[in-house]
């Protein structure tokens, strides 16, 4: 199947369109600003550049495979429509999150990321039964991929359990991001891997019955074997994001750092710390920019508190120590409230 050129110019079009947009906001600045660790609206524009750029290949990449997949020759319209559009939604949620932390912008991000990604897990749920047999689309387990029956029963479960799944993260949108980040994983690999199960038990179901019949000829065998070993990377990565990430405190003599892994490491000194509080507890507000895992938050954060400030901290941990460092706010919560106690007390020392 051969799609109107126009689609692919237009909607790679789409992805670079808030970018654009955002720069010209950037640019009506008549100087630079500076954000909470260090970061500037400069860094943020060539953050949002690069990642447009890799949105702009991941999104025509997709294309390519689709379109070369013999089994979308006669796919439904709305079921590639589908993918001509989901990275250009992406970059305008990308591009708002660099908006929100430039302008502080006053929207919960988190509420709308779990929001858009209900709703569109809802609307690929929908659109599952309709997708027609095919090696880059749907459900892709070879008792499926070799058997229409096996195909469309398990597209119909595995549409139902999205929209199940999307309606779920709906929910979670308008609740505390800890429990929405502890609670995404498993509802994720339950989407993933609920409609995998179903397949093998209904190919077993179909096998006692003598109704499996297997294709003599596959002509999408190739594209599959792609298709196949990228959604396993794309899944064990997003796994190991959710679930990974740390950060250590490295004391110096004249300076103290903050050693993160999956975000960027940052450096104190202690005659710059104009203020240290303890806090009993805290709420963190929401993630502008940085790193977010079951774990962790490590980054650029807002709340009603402090405002704009930059954290490190492991999420379940409600104690934190708040420093004030050159007027700008720096929040570190350590793995328990004990470590999170020593780690006030150093700094509390080393300030005299």
């Amino acid at each position: 199947m051969k799609a109107e050129k126009w689609k692919y110019v237009l909607s790679s079009m789409m992805i670079a369109v808030p970018v654009l947009i955002f720069w010209i906001l950037v640019n009506t600045r008549t100087e630079e600003m500076k954000l909470t660790g260090g970061m500037t609206t400069g860094h943020l524009m060539v953050i949002s550049g690069i990642q447009t750029v890799l949105l702009i290949v991941v999104h025509l990449f997709c294309l390519f495979l689709t379109m070369k997949d013999k089994g979308n020759q006669n796919q439904s319209k709305k079921a590639i429509g589908i993918v001509f559009w989901i990275v250009p939604i992406i970059s305008f949620l990308v591009n708002a999150t660099c908006a929100k932390a430039v302008f502080d912008l006053e929207f919960d991000l988190t509420f709308f990321n779990f929001l858009f990604q209900g709703l569109l897990f809802v609307l690929i749920g929908n659109y599952l039964p309709k997708c027609r047999r095919n090696h880059t689309l749907g459900i892709k387990v070879k008792w499926a991929l070799r058997n229409d029956e096996n195909w469309n029963a398990t597209h119909r479960f595995g549409g139902n359990v999205w929209v199940f799944g999307g309606l779920v993260l709906l929910i979670l949108a308008f609740i505390s991001e800890h429990v929405s980040f502890v609670m995404f994983l498993p509802v994720f690999l339950i989407m993933i891997f609920a409609p995998i199960l179903y397949s093998y038990l209904y190919y077993r179901k179909q096998k006692v019955a003598g109704t499996y019949t297997e294709d003599a000829d596959n002509p999408y065998k190739t594209t599959g074997k792609y298709v196949r070993v990228i959604v396993i990377v794309i899944v064990v990565a997003a796994a190991l994001l959710l679930t990974t990430g740390s950060f250590k405190i490295q004391y110096n003599d004249s300076d103290f750092t903050i050693e993160a892994a999956c975000w960027s490491d940052l450096t104190v000194r202690y005659d710059e710390i104009e203020d240290i509080e303890y806090l009993e507890q805290y709420r963190k507000g929401d993630r502008e920019m940085g790193f977010g895992s079951i774990k962790l938050g490590m980054g650029h954060f807002h709340n009603q508190e402090f405002g704009d400030y930059t954290l490190y901290a492991y999420n379940k941990t409600s104690q934190g120590v708040r420093l004030t460092v050159n007027g700008e706010t720096i929040v570190i919560s350590a793995e328990d409230e004990t470590a999170t106690k020593a780690i006030y007390e150093e700094l509390s020392a080393r300030m005299k």
